[in-house]
């Protein structure tokens, strides 16, 4: 009896010990189960979900909301500016995300073209620790003095000239170009504009900074001009074959033009000689990228081709080199992640990194509640089309 007692004992603990994996295992589903859907809620919640930051070895800093539409974001030291599309600007604190104030920027119905920390004065605290700093927002008629710790508006500068690019500042000017085909140099801090210089056919395609002194600008009826910055008199000038629309690029000693005219074209910016050009089969509307890599290279999208990678400096090839082609890669680029070039497909909203030396995207991330990204520095902004800002921050 005691034998048969034992035995019964004995079957019991080896059906337990049977049944405990299978529990244990039913218990860790459940787990998983629990944290994918809490990071699916949280996935929702951010505008840039934290499994889209890690696959990109980032983390969520912050995130904010205005509750409007955003139509521009505007990253300038410790400051971050959201302009909604009826033009309300938010100051945004960088480090916390905190909201400073809100106020209207300009007219609803206005294009707005910058918004510009001004400079303090030579004997004054960094900007920002003065009572007089000033925030410059560049509209279509006007540009509204703001003063910075408030957002109260306390002037306005009438503008002779219509702008038809964004801004760029050097010193105390705002420099933009103009549909009647003028680069003007306004003085912000005396509101009034200084210089132009004139280019045949619009101005689209915001000028940009080229080295200490350069300031580069191309036009729709073919103008590419270099510019001092500091007197607005002309370097160089050269004439495309039709014209420029969009961003220009500079890096390694070069500025590049990608034209109507089917050409990514390459001059020196210290004398305007022609590098080289390359001859396309479509005409060009997507601006160039400069990537430091491998002694230079230059990134086109091109409609017959692709996405296209250029030396940036070719020996001997007047015509161009071209390193690879990745065919249906589109976006604009945005900044650099772990060494690959990122860009943002708006179309697609999907972020796309590639490694530049190999020819090879490294990731693909799909962000359906994104509208715009940015980054300044190692740092991410993604901004959602209902107003929300996410700041991210590379891990480690």
């Amino acid at each position: 009896m005691s034998a048969v007692r034992h035995h019964v004992r004995n079957l019991a603990l080896v059906a337990l010990v049977a049944a405990a994996p299978s529990v244990m295992a039913a218990s860790a589903d459940d787990r998983d189960d629990a944290l994918a859907a809490r990071k699916a809620v949280l996935d929702q919640k951010y505008a840039f979900g934290p499994s889209a930051a890690a696959a990109i070895d980032y983390r969520i800093a912050w995130q904010t909301s205005t509750g409007d539409a955003t139509k521009r974001v505007d990253v300038a030291g410790e400051d971050v500016y959201v302009l909604s599309d009826k033009n309300r600007l938010t100051r945004i604190d960088r480090n916390s995300g905190s909201q400073i104030w809100t106020t209207i920027a300009a007219d609803p119905l206005d294009a707005v073209w910058g918004v510009t920390q001004g400079l303090p004065r030579v004997d004054d605290l960094p900007f920002g620790q003065n009572d007089d700093d000033r925030i410059y927002v560049t509209s279509d008629p006007v540009v509204f003095v703001l003063d910075h710790k408030t957002g109260a508006v306390i002037g306005r500068q009438d503008l002779e000239r219509i702008p038809s690019t964004d801004v760029v500042r050097r010193g105390s000017y705002l420099i933009f170009g103009s549909r009647m085909g003028q680069i003007i140099w306004h003085q912000f801090t005396v509101g009034q504009a200084w210089r132009a210089n004139q280019l045949k056919g619009p101005i689209v395609s915001k000028p940009i900074l080229v080295g200490s002194n350069g300031i580069a600008v191309a036009s729709e009826g073919g103008t590419f001009l270099m510019l001092d910055a500091k007197s607005a008199g002309r370097i160089w000038g050269e004439r495309l074959f039709d014209g420029v629309t969009a961003p220009l690029a500079a890096g390694g000693g070069k500025v590049f033009a990608a034209s109507t005219d089917q050409y990514l074209w390459a001059f020196n910016a210290a004398n305007g000689d022609t590098a080289w050009r390359y001859f396309t089969e479509s005409p060009l509307t997507e601006p160039p990228t400069y990537v430091d890599v491998d002694g230079g290279r230059v990134l086109q999208w091109v409609p017959s081709e692709g996405l296209v990678c250029l030396e940036a400096d070719p020996k001997n090839a007047v015509e161009g080199r071209k390193v690879w082609t990745l065919p249906g890669i589109t976006g604009r680029y945005v900044g650099r992640i772990k060494g690959d070039v990122a860009l943002w497909d708006a179309k697609a909203k999907a972020l796309r990194l590639v490694d530049v030396s190999q020819g090879a995207v490294t990731r693909t991330v799909p962000l359906p509640q994104v509208e715009r990204v940015s980054m300044d520095g190692e740092t991410i902004f993604a901004i959602a089309g209902d107003g929300r800002v996410v700041r991210l921050d590379p891990i480690g």
